[in-house]
């Protein structure tokens, strides 16, 4: 029996390490945020884990929906390989989507029971907001548009000098970017707590209630406010455009036709008064005083964009299939594509991307590339609309308050998915957050939780 006891030890050391791969990783991440070619091999671990699930005797990779996707888009970092003219310029973004892949694996395991869909979501969240208070502090701001701001930026202290990587701090647009996908998840999430609080509190004494109607209600403040600090007019518009959606979603059924006139109205009239100018005479009349630029709301930075994409196009018609490397388009572009409408007031290294993500993921890993980019993004809100047309649907049979709150907060998350997806969708059409970028790892999150709750509610499993 002793040596039965001791065959099965080395078992249970591999599954309890595969029971954490999703924390583990987590811990892991600051490595693969500042990966260098001295500590590539750390790439290493992600096959690591998936072995160790092998000889745990469980399934190192769950079948989803979008295995397939995933697969190429895999498939094609490897073939950027070929094309990039310096794999340490190009090491980072690789490292992080490898990273994030075996990430959303990692959260679907975990997210195959109900606490693991919480504990993610807590992940998102906490990641969100950990985002806006690095922000609040690392960010370099626009000084330019909403000039009343600027005193109030000079009251957050600078850590740029204390995290590698960031003596030149945050881009603004990139900081908005990042947390327009989480905001209208922590909104859901809120208004949720607040409109169920007394079924929640069957479950959770008084001040522990208080505590998640507390700690969500600053979050979203925190994450709000770093948010307007940015002054990035995409994410503003995205944000607004998600929030109607959101909005438009939570109308019953019979108001929705009503809803959407309304804001069709609404949307064609600020739409005429911004091209006729007349829009910041009236901002500018409703708050005196204020210091809100014309430029805040100009579309005069629209012609150095279509430059830009203009030379995107050119450099994928050159690097169709392969790419040109991931996060070689920055340097490449003012070699091959020289840019001559651009502000030379502007330092070669601030044109990061191709403001466009769809045509930065086809600067990156080629035609293939972006489309299994476009790819996940459409299968996300399909998975999403049809968890809600489940979620929608009323129970023939009693059911336990227990999974009447389950299908509501699963309903909660996938609104907030949404908007926070269609925020950062229309973000990405004038700017972006690369694949590979830092803050990328959130698309991936919110990837992960989209196909748990898409998985669960295709088998009715709401306990």
């Amino acid at each position: 029996m002793e040596t039965s006891q001791t065959g099965l030890r080395p078992v249970n050391i591999f599954q309890r390490i595969d029971q954490f791969d999703w924390l583990i990783l987590l811990i892991l991440i600051p490595i693969f945020l500042f990966i260098h070619l001295e500590t590539s091999w750390v790439l290493m671990i992600l096959p690591l884990f998936w072995g160790i699930s092998l000889l745990a005797k469980n399934q190192p990779i769950n079948i989803t929906p979008i295995n397939g996707i995933m697969l190429l888009l895999a498939f094609q970092v490897l073939v950027s390989l070929y094309a990039t003219y310096d794999i340490e310029i190009s090491l980072p973004k690789i490292a992080m989507v490898l990273y994030s892949i075996a990430l959303f694996f990692a959260f679907v395991r975990l997210s195959k029971q109900t606490w693991g869909i919480v504990a993610c979501t807590a992940v998102l969240g906490s990641a969100g907001l950990g985002i806006a208070v690095l922000g609040l502090f690392g960010t370099n701001w626009a000084t330019t548009k909403i000039t009343i701001l600027n005193p109030l930026y000079e009251l957050f202290p600078k850590i740029q000098e204390l995290i590698p990587g960031l003596i030149e701090g945050f881009h603004p647009n990139e900081v908005a970017g990042a947390i327009i996908w989480v905001l209208p998840v922590w909104i859901a999430l809120l208004g949720w707590i607040i409109v169920r609080g007394k079924k929640i509190m069957q479950y959770t004494r008084l001040w522990g209630y208080f505590v998640l109607l507390l700690v969500g209600l600053l979050g979203t403040i925190l994450i709000g406010v770093v948010l307007v600090f940015t002054q990035s007019r995409s994410a503003y518009l995205g944000f607004a455009v998600g929030i109607v959606l959101m909005s438009f979603l939570f109308t019953p059924r019979k108001l929705k036709w009503i809803f959407g006139i309304f804001v069709l109205v609404v949307a064609g009239l600020l739409i005429f008064f911004i091209l006729n100018g007349q829009f910041m005479i009236f901002i500018n009349s409703l708050f005196p005083g204020t210091g809100i630029s014309t430029t805040a709301f100009s579309i005069n930075t629209l012609s150095g964009r279509v430059e830009i994409w203009s030379r995107a196009i050119y450099a994928i018609q050159d690097f169709a299939f392969t790419g040109m490397g991931m996060n070689t388009f920055r340097h490449i572009v003012h070699v091959l594509y020289p840019l001559y409408t651009v502000s030379p007031d502007i330092p070669i290294k601030d044109i990061g991307h191709a403001h466009n993500e769809f045509l930065q993921s086809a600067l990156d890993l080629g035609i293939p590339g972006m489309i299994a980019f476009i790819s996940l993004n459409i299968s996300a809100f399909w998975m999403l609309f049809s968890n809600m047309k489940i979620l929608q649907r009323r129970s023939h049979r009693p059911i336990s308050t227990r999974s009447f709150l389950t299908r509501e907060i699963y309903y909660a998350i996938s609104v907030g998915l949404i908007g926070g997806l269609f925020a950062h969708f229309l973000f990405g059409i004038t700017d972006a957050i690369a694949l590979g970028a830092k803050p990328g790892v959130l698309f991936w999150i919110m990837l992960s939780l989209a196909t748990s709750i898409f998985m669960k509610t295709q088998k009715r499993d709401f306990l």
